[in-house]
């Protein structure tokens, strides 16, 4: 409401945004408390605005305007009559900065939540795809589809392609993590030794490897005489390997990994690959960005292809539906997007805000294996993965302290 002096009395910060017109005669005052942003038009005459707070006083004539993220009271005198539009925001300054937060950071949450959800889901899709296709076949098309369809994207962009040296890297590494740290998952899948959530377990003990890889080619350096940068393993990361590796066990002493003695090796060594690439690509000739995920998804869907031709594998004539929509989600997903968001966040974020998904992954497989798949897990899987988790955030804590030089 409006006084007879002009005083224009309200409370916005309680209320939604609104808009108000306000003729004002020669001296006559609008003044108004706020606690967000403003806009303030003048459409005719010339007013004196100040604020409570602000460093100088302003005089706008018609057609000039003022915006601004105000606190406090806002006065405007007429220095002659005149009229003015003013439009307030009713936020609150917290409820603000969140929304402007959440507009700025959408992108890493949505890269966050296809690591977390989308990556975590590809277990239960991969077991879905092989109800009915062949292991290395199904994930060999996977990985030729999604790697030439990102390569196609890249070299559209203008990213020029691997060389001869980059392309014999990308192969290497795709060989280890696509063919046998992919595929050997896949087979023990479709053996059912293991379910999709021990698969995402398994999976998360690859930092553990690295870790004991990486001592192991330091210390070998040592012995050589060479200097290296990474010293001995800590305390800290002794404790980590021991309880990650402890949960593990706990997988075959629960009864959960079913299968021989040669199928449990087979299922285990599918991190180790992983691990061993991830190694080994520190003195590699690799590609940069995200043409190093296309060229690797390339050499190993390849690799994985001719593998399945040499295992005698055979891809029936009338596959299921629910096998060809998991090849599909596991393409476009699993592969294009979760790449891409993890080579994302790797630009965008921390290390360890990127790699944090291998902590979430293991609680988001056996969650949706259980409400979507039918499977089981007793409480020695749900322990096995916690220990697990636990041993791979100590291991990660410890590395990231500082040390003193060796």
């Amino acid at each position: 409401m409006m006084n007879a002096a002009g005083l224009f009395v309200g409370d916005a910060a309680l209320g939604a945004p609104r808009r108000v017109e306000v003729d004002l005669a020669k001296g006559d005052v609008w003044a108004r408390k706020l606690r967000g942003p403003i806009s303030l038009a003048v459409t005719s005459g010339a007013v004196w605005l100040t604020r409570e707070g602000g460093a100088d006083d302003v005089v706008l004539s018609a057609g000039a305007s003022y915006r601004g993220d105000v606190r406090g009271l806002v006065v405007v005198e007429a220095l002659e009559r005149a009229r003015i539009a003013v439009s307030s925001g009713g936020w609150s300054a917290s409820a603000r900065r969140a929304l402007t937060a959440l507009r700025e950071h959408w992108a890493i949450l949505l890269a966050l939540f296809a690591l977390y959800v989308i990556w975590g889901s590809t277990y239960l899709g991969m077991r879905i795809a092989l109800e009915t296709l062949p292991p290395f076949l199904m994930a060999g098309a996977r990985f030729v589809v999604a790697g030439g369809l990102l390569y196609g994207v890249l070299r559209l962009r203008g990213e020029a392609p691997p060389d001869r040296k980059q392309w014999g890297g990308a192969a290497i590494m795709g060989v280890l993590l696509c063919g046998c740290g992919n595929g050997f998952i896949a087979i023990g899948q479709q053996q059912k030794w293991i379910t999709s959530g021990v698969s995402a377990v398994l999976v998360t003990t690859m930092p553990l490897w690295v870790a004991v890889m990486s001592s192991a080619v330091a210390f070998r350096a040592r012995r050589a005489g060479k200097d290296v940068a990474t010293g001995a393993p800590s305390a800290g990361e002794w404790a980590g390997l021991v309880v990650g590796f402890a949960g593990a066990a706990l997988l075959r002493v629960g009864g959960t990994l079913q299968a021989s003695a040669g199928g449990i090796l087979l299922v285990l060594l599918s991190p180790f690959c992983w691990a061993l690439g991830s190694v080994w690509s520190r003195s590699l000739p690799l590609p940069k960005g995200l043409m190093a995920s296309a060229a690797q998804m390339l050499a190993g869907g390849v690799a994985m292809l001719v593998g399945g031709v040499l295992l005698g594998e055979r891809v029936p004539e009338a596959p299921s539906m629910r096998s060809l929509l998991a090849l599909v989600y596991l393409t476009v997903f699993g592969s294009i997007v979760g790449f891409s968001a993890y080579s994302y966040l790797l630009r965008a974020t921390r290390p360890a805000i990127a790699t944090s998904y291998a902590y979430v992954n293991p609680i988001v497989a056996i969650a949706l294996g259980i409400w979507f798949g039918g499977e089981e897990a007793t409480a020695t899987t749900w322990l096995a993965a916690i220990v697990v988790i636990a041993g791979v955030v100590i291991l990660s804590v410890a590395r990231a302290r500082p040390t003193a030089a060796k």
